[in-house]
């Protein structure tokens, strides 16, 4: 947790465990430490907010250590945010920490986490149904430099330290508020767990220590098999391949899913051990489509053999954009290069289209699926019926649309279903830029081009997709 001579930010709220953190810490001479002392006054309790304040402020004095003090308002951070209590003034001491961690250019912030709030942090996610995670608990170190050395050590001992030291604390009063889950966990919960198992405290301590090694070994695992699960577009959001998803041993699986929402997301904050079942069981099922819901605003959805882990707000994204001229072009939804050139021998690269240049003007325009569009794919075969031979049964997906040179009839072909026919997921559709020349669809991104821009001379305008959708 520690190296000589490093600066430490120490939380300390007045309370024993932060106290006796604080005293701790100084006794460490070998180590040479600069110890910042910081307090946070939450604004929920007025008047033991000042005097807690004042009162680490003169333990500060008496050690000869700095003082850094902020107020805030948590009441109403927690109205704007839309978080518990807790959580909110959990949000903003962490904020505050880091404000002094970078004023001191600190190596280390020390929280007074006890072994008693490891005890009291298991029952609850037990309570609230957390996995393997969460089961865990408070880790002793956490982002790299957030400490807690006190994490194995029971409150009663830190207390008997402070008085054989002849040092007091003060007690808040909010500690005895049953409105909070902790408390109650705390003052009912636990002591009726230790009629059973005096060393409960302990023993769930030991528990999450357990799994919290098991859960470590399982997540360098899962960070290897995510790599070959998903891509990660240019909007962060995560295209996984469900076979492959399938193959990995559940344990894993599972740990893989929640690496995926926590990159987009930025936290797991309101994802339960729920969530991520409903989704392994949406990637298991025999259901070639369907789509979760999870908190914040995340979806995962499911498309023959692809999903999607995005938010919901990118699902109905439209484009569509005017090209002048040659030259390369980007944007957000699509980047792609285009040139005229002379051709013998077109590429079988999907990601370039070539067109015959006497049938294309520009301005060319590229935008996503539109409901209703047609096009002509090339080498669709027809007939006079207007009925693909190759498709029958779904005469409503094509029309009799012109007659060709050798005058016979062309039929359309309606872009929805020939993603279907294709097996493109429905949230992917409308990411696939479709180029248009003169009102008509001449390619499909990367899939298919028109049949009436098809190169039949040497000179083509070449469209290169760069890191095309599919």
């Amino acid at each position: 947790m520690l190296a000589p001579g490093e600066t430490v930010i120490v939380g300390v709220s007045g309370g024993a465990d932060s106290v006796g953190l604080l005293y701790i810490l100084t006794e460490l001479k070998e180590y040479r430490l600069k110890l910042i002392v910081s307090h946070l006054n939450h604004g929920i309790r007025p008047k033991e907010g000042k005097r807690d304040a004042e009162y680490v402020k003169g333990i500060a004095a008496s050690l000869n250590l700095p003082f850094e003090l902020k107020e805030v308002n948590t009441p109403k951070f927690k109205k704007s945010s839309n978080l518990s209590l807790e959580e909110a003034a959990r949000v903003l001491r962490y904020e505050f920490f880091k404000e002094v961690l970078g004023k001191y250019q600190a190596q280390r912030v020390a929280t007074a986490h006890t072994l008693n709030d490891q005890a009291e942090t298991v029952l609850m996610r037990i309570l609230r149904g957390s996995g393997g995670v969460g089961l865990s608990g408070i880790p002793p170190v956490s982002e790299g430099y957030i400490i807690r050395p006190l994490i194995e050590t029971p409150r009663s001992e830190i207390e008997e330290f402070l008085r054989m030291k002849g040092v007091d604390w003060v007690e808040d009063s909010s500690n005895w508020a049953r409105d909070f889950l902790r408390n109650r966990i705390r003052l009912e919960l636990i002591p009726e767990l230790e009629k059973y198992n005096p060393r409960i405290k302990k023993t769930l301590a030991r528990t999450a220590k357990l799994l919290r090694t098991e859960e470590d070994f399982i997540k360098k695992e899962a960070v290897k098999k995510l790599g070959s699960v998903f891509t990660i577009s240019e909007q962060d959001e995560l295209i996984g391949t469900t076979t492959r998803y399938k193959t990995i041993p559940e344990a894993i699986r599972l740990v893989v899913l929640r690496l995926a929402v926590e990159k987009l997301k930025g936290s797991l904050r309101k994802i339960t051990s729920d969530h991520i079942f409903s989704v392994d069981e949406l990637l298991h099922s025999q259901t070639p489509s369907g789509e979760i819901s999870l908190p914040d605003g995340i979806v995962v959805i499911k498309g023959y053999d692809l999903f999607l882990v995005t938010r919901k707000s990118e699902l109905m994204r439209e484009f569509s954009y005017r090209i002048h001229s040659t030259g390369k072009w980007s944007f957000p939804e699509v980047e792609f290069e285009v040139e005229i050139t002379k051709v013998k021998r077109p590429s079988k690269d999907k990601s370039i289209g070539f067109f015959d240049a006497d049938t294309v003007e520009f301005p060319i325009e590229v935008r996503n699926f539109r409901p209703g569009d047609r096009f002509i794919p090339l080498g669709m075969k027809t007939s006079r019926s207007g009925v693909s031979p190759i498709e029958p049964g779904i005469k409503r997906d094509f029309v009799v649309s012109a007659q060709s040179n050798e005058g016979s009839q062309r039929t359309t072909k309606k872009v929805k279903r020939f993603f279907i026919d294709e097996k493109v997921p429905r949230f992917l559709r409308n990411r696939i830029p479709i180029f248009l020349s003169k009102g008509k669809i001449m390619w499909i991104g990367g899939m298919r081009i028109d049949d009436r821009f098809k190169l039949v001379g040497e000179k083509a305008v070449k469209i290169k997709l760069i890191n095309p959708k599919l």
